[in-house]
């Protein structure tokens, strides 16, 4: 009687599973789950990312949410206005101050080139490599600062990992003009580095000439992003339509500018959305 009741009980949960799917009925809607991997700790796949594509992504979003809360004939969602703006604000004034950081211990170490300052110099020349460190701490990707999963593991379990980790790239990205740029810069610090040490300062000038140019053209530019976005955020909070459009595009045509320099054709360059574009 009782394998008689156990087949029973067997053949119908059988049944109800051969019978059920993943497919609603036709009366109910498809609901999308948030896939486990987005809120699952133990995902490491955010060691990879490239911190500046994702400041550059958040920029992006910004600029079209201001387009989109801030241009057409309906009142604009100020608010809105206020927050993306004021994101771009905060994000081109990080940037832009590492390389305004350079800019000012390149041209303290100029003074003390002609002064043949020697003290002076080493410690300027300290400064301008504290502001790329800085620089490369907040965009370079976690891996590429050598926290790797393994690394992680260790620091969960309260254990010290070596200091001595050799720089591999086994996937690097695709050559662009911006990486090039950085490569040059890398070479001119290590020159001067060098000349430091053998006290050449004729020469140093040379290799710091070309960073301050290069740094120059950077710090202007996110200044430019930085201080058109402040007024975005001045007129949205006095609820003033005049001249949004046009701190919008002077703010957009430097990230424009830098983009055809520095981003290549190998690389999809994400265009923030034109004021007067379609509106549907």
């Amino acid at each position: 009687m009782r394998k008689t009741m156990l087949f029973c009980a067997l053949a119908i949960v059988c049944g109800v599973i051969g019978c059920s799917d993943d497919t609603p009925p036709d009366n109910q809607p498809v609901v999308e789950t948030i896939p486990a991997s987005w809120d699952d700790q133990s995902d490491r796949d955010w060691l990879y990312r490239n911190q500046y594509k994702q400041h550059m992504r958040h920029l992006w979003i910004d600029c079209n949410r201001v387009v989109s809360a801030g241009r057409g004939d309906l009142e604009p969602t100020w608010v809105e206005v206020v927050g993306a703006a004021s994101d771009i604000q905060r994000r081109a004034e990080m940037m832009g101050g590492f390389w305004s950081q350079i800019v000012a211990a390149g041209e303290e170490i100029e003074f003390c080139l002609e002064d043949q300052d020697r003290m002076g110099t080493s410690a300027e020349f300290k400064a301008l490599g504290a502001a790329c460190d800085g620089c490369h701490m907040a965009t370079w990707s976690p891996a590429y600062l050598h926290v790797t999963s393994g690394t992680v593991d260790r620091w969960l379990d309260n254990r010290l990992t070596k200091h001595d980790v050799n720089e591999m790239d086994n996937n690097p990205p695709p050559t662009i003009p911006n990486r090039e740029a950085m490569k040059a810069l890398f070479f001119h610090y290590n020159m001067m580095s060098m000349r430091i040490e053998q006290w050449q300062p004729d020469e140093m000038k040379e290799s710091l000439g070309k960073i301050l140019a290069e740094s120059r053209v950077r710090a202007e530019r996110w200044k430019t992003v930085a201080s058109n976005a402040a007024k975005l955020v001045a007129l949205a909070n006095s609820r003033k339509r005049d001249g949004l459009k046009e701190a919008y595009n002077a703010m957009t045509q430097a990230c424009l500018t830098c983009h055809g320099e520095q981003a290549g054709s190998v690389r999809e360059i994400l265009i923030p959305m034109p004021w007067d574009g379609p509106m549907d």
